[in-house]
């Protein structure tokens, strides 16, 4: 039965096409309601983690399998630190927590969805794409620049667009895989980078940008120069990039640079969901005027609740990061740790990377770990920055990371067969990972010293 048959079918059912849709206005809710309370204190956050944990219920039934086993343990685990914190008579404080957590970065996740209305790069009629390795280069950076503007949706467009000239081949995959994974080192539309700044409470964009990007460009690199000494690199069929097409994202990325230097009292998250929902909005009233909007409703009734995978998760982090607060703090336990440096971020990156390997989300690792490690840490960039590197090595070894499960569902690749291909990059990356850690402090260490 295909999907619109199935929705058609549910229309009365708050399970089915409708509950989709009213989860979708509900998401968009959760978003204005973050904005509003950024901007002006007021609704208070629970209320926008009200609305977002109403529309996680709805959708709750879609998530797969080892997606729904994630969630319920991060939620049973949460669950537990509420139970403690409900004997102790502290329910109500840390279960606000619970519900407010996670607000911002759903919000910043429903209004870079968006962007995908107006950033998407250009398609070309021709059937013929081009070869060789130029075409793998391009693709490879093609799919970074855009995954860093419009997320996921860059991986799925440039993809199907390879897929339909041919079955999408390894090395075809691994370009794509790494190309995006890599984004989330830098970009500041990645969710990765909203749970950098909430999970490491100080830490900036620029700072994490640069340092991210200082990982990202020689790896980028790597990974174009190990895909090209494949055998089949010189037939590669690529994606026919249009340069051109790289306009709005780079307004994007300027519009949030920009905005944060002009309202440092705006939290970055708020200002990204604020250019993620305007943005779009204004540039299709303009051209397309009622069909524009149009295409702006349809996308809050169906593409908003299609992000159900990561808002549940985000959800049960919320949960998860509320309980192990209340656990460290009514339990007594504490890490050994006296410091926190580049060894133990590097240690934090490494230890991510092998939760993932196994099936552990790298922000189940990093939610647990980042409210035991805060005590000891004295400069909240190192550690913002041990969490992009966690999520971006995360996302491109796991072979049970959202981007290869999807990749495999939509192209019909096997995802366990992604940690084989791309093990030996990942420990390249873990080698610039920590290059860049023991860099960053040494640099520290040089600007407080003078």
């Amino acid at each position: 039965m295909t999907e619109p048959e199935l929705c058609r079918r549910n229309r009365g059912d708050l399970t089915g096409w409708t509950g989709t849709r009213l989860a979708g206005w509900l998401l968009l809710g959760a978003a204005l309601c973050s904005i509003l309370g950024a901007l002006a204190a007021f609704p208070p956050p629970e209320l926008a983690g009200t609305l977002a944990w109403c529309a996680g219920i709805l959708l709750f039934r879609r998530l797969g399998g080892l997606q729904r086993a994630q969630v319920l343990l991060m939620l049973s685990v949460g669950g537990a630190g509420l139970l403690l914190a409900a004997y102790q008579g502290e329910l109500l404080v840390y279960g606000a927590r619970a519900l407010a957590n996670s607000q911002v970065l759903i919000a910043m996740l429903v209004a870079v969805g968006f962007l995908r209305l107006v950033a998407l790069p250009a398609t070309t009629a021709s059937p013929d794409l081009p070869q060789g390795r130029a075409a793998l280069w391009k693709t490879l950076f093609g799919t970074h620049l855009f995954g860093a503007a419009i997320n996921f949706s860059a991986l799925t467009l440039i993809g199907d667009r390879l897929h339909s000239a041919h079955p999408l081949q390894p090395t075809q995959a691994l370009a794509l895989s790494r190309g995006f994974g890599l984004a989330a080192l830098w970009s500041p539309f990645f969710v990765a980078m909203g749970i950098a700044l909430t999970l490491a409470p100080g830490a900036s964009l620029l700072p994490l940008s640069l340092g991210g990007l200082a990982v990202a460009l020689p790896a980028l690199l790597l990974a174009g120069y190990s895909l090209g000494r494949r055998d089949d690199s010189h037939t590669f069929a690529g994606y026919p990039l249009q340069f051109d097409s790289l306009r709005i994202p780079l307004v994007l990325v300027l519009l949030v640079m920009a905005g944060h230097q002009l309202l440092p009292g705006l939290g970055i998250l708020s200002l990204i969901t604020i250019c993620g929902l305007t943005l779009p909005w204004l540039v299709l009233a303009v051209k397309s005027h009622r069909q524009g909007l149009r295409r702006y409703r349809d996308h809050i009734e169906q593409a908003v609740p299609a992000m159900h995978s990561e808002l549940l998760l985000f959800l049960a982090a919320g949960v998860l990061m509320a309980g192990i607060s209340a656990l460290v703090h009514f339990s007594g336990v504490t890490l050994s740790l006296q410091h926190f440096g580049a060894t133990q971020a590097a240690g934090l990156v490494g230890l991510s990377a092998l939760a993932s390997i196994i099936g552990i989300h790298p922000v189940i690792t990093v939610s647990s770990l980042a409210g035991m490690l805060m005590p000891v840490v004295t400069d909240p960039n190192l550690l913002g920055l041990s969490i992009l590197m966690s999520w971006s090595l995360g996302v491109i070894v796991s072979p049970c990371s959202g981007t290869h499960l999807a990749m495999q569902g939509r192209f019909n690749l096997n995802a366990f067969r992604f940690f084989s291909w791309n093990w030996r990059f990942g420990l390249g990356l873990y080698g610039l990972d920590c290059l860049a850690l023991f860099g960053y402090e040494a640099l520290s260490a040089c600007r407080t010293y003078h």
